[in-house]
């Protein structure tokens, strides 16, 4: 086939002369078409990527926002920024009314790393600057602006940096902090997320801190409604340790303790709870040098966010916000209450000083209160007494010493030996009636509460050897036990149990009695046994070393029945003004002391 001229290309080559270059130009529309289907992917992911971290703020707005407790909720927002910006660590530095960081929680470090860092930080350098000016704050290197401050040893390295304040209304509560960006840096879309966390995150801490302040409100409210109806029911718990443990956990404190004035004219750390507060129990307070003191002679509350730096007594370890108020009954302080936490945790607030100014005065009342109340108890149990007393005195002793002397007449008369014993016995039984009607009247008076009770140690003693013995100690109580001194209490439980360790030791006794009578000042104790008269035991060789040297007399005796005795006598202080018991036994013929089993 002939070719056909013109019919190749203007210079007479064909088009398979240009090889696989056959085109000589590229071809536009295809190559627009595909940069637009790469910008329209790319707007793709950013939108995706958008999307996500969207729907990250709004899992860190949701995790924020449904707590109603404040340290939870401010970790949640340590740890929602974290995930949010995609941080290596983060923090919130709660910021106090000097400035400097009150609080501060964090993420990204374990306990054994912070154990070794030490000291959390107050907001110094890079974070101070931040609390200087409430703007947010971003930088690629912290360590290369002018106000770092530098980390303490074992500190992990940090570069990258984003901070922003957290406002409650016009106020700044506090700063987060984030820093070692995944991506090298954080970016402006980083700071735009944060600053709309920081925003919800603010209103999440008022809420908590609303709530938690009515939680303090009916937490003292319920203190004070428990230490009145405590202090009123005679709870056997000490009034004071009773402030105390409510003022420690109404103000959710490490310690308290409570200053007094003493008999010296000194005021002294009387009580105390918490291992620190321990340290200063009994040390007098300074009042020119002390917050204590300071509050005694003013009456006003105190509060510090520095303790160590009020001059006042030291602690064992550091001690960081302390508020001391009075404890007051009207005009009257009766002491000066402190609570405490320990260094490193949240501060006392003006209404946490508030709410502990209310309990104690609160409590001050009630215990004033109480302390009238039972004063005007003791003296009604003393008018009772009195009346009870003269009652049992004119009317009831009275009939029946009379019958007893009568009958200590006809026996004396009789000259039958069985109806003379018979008699003797009636009279021992009148006898025997007539002192336990004098133990019950002294039983109303009211010190035998305040002092240590002889009939109870005695009893629990006499008791005990009972068991060993294998059968009951008669026991008798003549006289008021209220008028025995601590001294001579402890001795007088000394000898009897001596005494009736060696009747038990003996082995030949089948009856006991403990007779103990206080009348015209003396104080007499008589324990008679029927066994076999032994040696001298340690109680008799050592009579008086329960007390003072020479202050009571210990002997033996010999009943006509062949019954021993042994008798402890010892003269009692005298009080002033107080009218001696009126002794209504009958007089003793011979015999009469005899042991009658």
């Amino acid at each position: 086939m002939s070719e056909i001229p013109g019919a190749g290309s203007q210079d007479g080559r064909r088009p398979d002369d240009f090889g696989p270059l056959a085109l000589p130009f590229p071809d536009l529309p295809r190559m627009e078409l595909e940069k637009l289907l790469g910008d329209v992917a790319a707007r793709a992911q950013e939108v995706l990527a958008t999307q996500g971290r969207l729907r990250a703020l709004l899992r860190a707005h949701a995790m924020v926002a449904g707590e109603l407790s404040l340290q939870v909720v401010l970790q949640h927002i340590v740890t929602a920024a974290s995930e949010l910006v995609a941080s290596r660590y983060a923090a919130l530095g709660v910021i106090g009314e000097h400035g400097l960081l009150d609080e501060f929680v964090h993420t990204g470090m374990d306990a054994e790393l912070i154990e070794r860092i030490g000291e959390l930080p107050r907001g110094r350098g890079i974070l101070g600057l931040l609390t200087r000016r409430p703007t947010p704050l971003r930088l690629t290197d912290l360590n290369a602006h002018p106000d770092a401050a530098g980390f303490p040893p074992d500190h992990p390295p940090m570069d990258s940096f984003l901070g922003v304040p957290i406002r409650i209304r016009d106020r700044i509560f506090g700063n987060l902090y984030l820093t070692g960006s995944a991506n090298g840096e954080f970016s402006a879309e980083d700071e735009q997320l944060a600053v709309a966390l920081a925003a919800t995150a603010g209103v999440a801490i008022d809420n908590a801190r609303r709530f938690d302040e009515s939680e303090q409100r009916r937490r003292w409210l319920a203190a004070s409604t428990q230490i009145t109806q405590r202090l009123f029911a005679g709870d056997d718990e000490h009034p004071l340790d009773l402030v105390l443990r409510h003022a420690q956990d109404g103000a959710s404190a490490d310690f308290a303790t409570l200053a007094l004035l003493t008999e010296s004219g000194r005021w002294e750390v009387t009580a105390a709870i918490g291992a620190p507060a321990e340290h200063v129990l009994g040390t007098v307070v300074d009042l020119d040098g002390s917050l204590t003191g300071q509050v005694v002679r003013s009456g006003a509350p105190s509060l510090t966010e520095d303790y160590a730096a009020t001059g006042s007594a030291e602690f064992p370890v550091p001690v960081g916000s302390v508020v001391v108020v009075p404890l007051s009954a009207g005009e009257r302080v009766l002491g000066v209450l402190s609570v405490g936490r320990l260094a490193g945790r949240r501060g006392f607030t003006e209404s946490d000083m508030g709410h502990l100014a209310g309990f104690a005065s609160h409590a001050g009342v009630a215990i004033e209160l109480q302390r009238v109340r039972v004063e005007k108890q003791a003296l009604s149990i003393v008018d009772e007494h009195d009346r009870i007393g003269s009652s049992l005195n004119e009317h009831v002793s009275g009939k029946l010493l009379a019958v007893a002397t009568g009958l200590q007449g006809l026996a004396s008369a009789s000259t039958r030996p069985a109806v003379r014993d018979r008699l003797r016995s009636y009279i021992a039984v009148l006898d025997d009636t007539i002192g336990r009607i004098q133990a019950t009247v002294y039983d109303f008076d009211p010190r035998s509460h305040e002092t240590e009770n002889l009939r109870e140690r005695l009893l629990t003693v006499i008791d005990t050897a009972g068991s060993v013995l294998g059968f009951d100690v008669e026991t008798s109580f003549v006289g008021s036990l209220a008028v025995v001194p601590p001294a001579i209490i402890d001795a007088a439980v000394v000898i009897v149990e001596d005494t009736l360790s060696e009747i038990t030791g003996q082995a030949d006794a089948t009856a006991v009695e403990v007779r103990i009578s206080i009348l015209s000042e003396l104080l007499t104790l008589d324990v008679v046994d029927n066994g076999m008269t032994a040696a001298p035991s340690r109680a008799a060789t050592s009579a008086s070393g329960g007390c003072r040297s020479g202050a009571g007399t210990l002997g033996r005796s010999t009943g006509a029945d062949g019954s021993s005795h042994r008798t402890w006598t010892v003269p009692l202080p005298r009080r002033e003004g107080e009218d001696q018991p009126l002794a209504l036994g009958v007089a003793e013929t011979p015999g009469n002391g005899d042991f009658r089993p």
